[in-house]
């Protein structure tokens, strides 16, 4: 269990850099977006941002518990909010 409850910190804290990088970056370029030239862009980088956040946050405190459940659901939604992401900015790519 030692080894599941590592691995599921490290991915928390790897969600909630990808979140705090997109909630930082809703007015600056990155990569190959510009989110400064394009509103709805720039409030789908804060809202995917805050929704990372949250869930980086939720799958800390599922790992903390070690509750099977709630690290089931929290991974779950992990899996669909990050799958999701790279469609969402491929709408936008210039």
């Amino acid at each position: 269990m030692a080894i599941i409850k590592v691995l599921t910190l490290f991915l928390a804290a790897i969600i909630f850099f990808l979140g705090y990088y997109l909630y930082t970056h809703q007015h600056k370029p990155f990569l190959m977006f510009h989110p400064e030239n394009n509103h709805i862009l720039a409030g789908i980088v804060k809202i995917y941002g805050l929704i990372l956040i949250l869930l980086a946050l939720i799958t800390l405190v599922a790992a903390l518990f070690l509750a099977t459940w709630a690290l089931a659901v929290a991974l779950i939604f992990d899996v669909i909010v990050i799958a999701t992401l790279p469609v969402m900015m491929l709408i936008f790519l210039q």
